[in-house]
C-alpha cells in the first residue's frame, strides 16, 4: 500500500524585489500606458484586451477594473523608469523589508515588534512579519497623521492664525 502525504500548503513568497525594466521595454510601457490613458481604459468598468500571435486565434479576454487599475499603474511605474514588484499580500518579509515599506529605520521596526505594535514570527535569530500586518500598520498610522492633522487645522482655524 502506497501512502500519499497531505497536500501541504505553499509557503509565502518572501521575495518581492523589485525589477526595473530594460530602457526599451520602459519605452513601450510608456507608450502602451499613454494609449490607455487617452481611452481612460478600465478606469471603471475594467478593459477588454486582445491576445493576437502568429498562426493563432485572437484570444479576447475581458479584465476586471481592479486588475486593469493594476495594470495601469504598473505600467505607468515602468515607464517612469521605477522598479516594480507584486506581491501577494500573504507574503512573509524582513525586518528591513518592512522599514523599507514604512519609511523607518528597521531598529524602529524591531521596536515595533518588540512593543507588540506589529505581530511577527522568529525564523531562527531573524524576525519576519506578514506583508498584510505590516500594511495594515501603515494604513493605520496614515489615517491618525491625517486626524491629528484636521485637527491641528480646525485648532489653527480656531484660533484665527490662518
Amino acid at each position: 500500500m502506497i501512502r500519499l502525504k497531505p497536500k501541504e500548503a505553499p509557503i509565502p513568497r518572501t521575495d518581492f524585489d523589485p525589477t526595473a525594466a530594460p530602457e526599451g521595454e520602459a519605452l513601450i510601457a510608456d507608450a502602451v500606458s499613454r494609449a490607455l490613458e487617452s481611452h481612460d481604459a478600465g478606469a471603471r468598468t475594467g478593459m477588454r484586451l486582445q491576445i493576437t500571435e502568429a498562426g493563432h486565434e485572437v484570444t479576447t479576454l475581458d479584465v476586471p477594473p481592479l486588475a486593469a487599475a493594476l495594470i495601469r499603474t504598473l505600467l505607468r511605474e515602468m515607464a517612469g523608469g521605477k522598479a516594480v514588484a507584486v506581491v501577494a499580500d500573504d507574503a512573509e518579509i524582513t525586518t528591513q523589508q518592512a522599514a523599507d515599506l514604512l519609511h523607518v529605520s528597521r531598529p524602529f521596526v524591531v521596536g515595533l515588534v518588540d512593543k507588540g505594535d506589529l505581530p511577527a514570527r522568529n525564523v531562527g535569530r531573524q524576525r519576519r512579519l506578514m506583508l498584510k500586518d505590516v500594511l495594515v500598520y501603515k494604513r493605520d498610522n496614515e489615517a491618525k497623521r491625517r486626524e491629528a492633522l484636521r485637527e491641528l487645522t480646525a485648532l489653527d482655524q480656531e484660533l484665527g492664525l490662518r
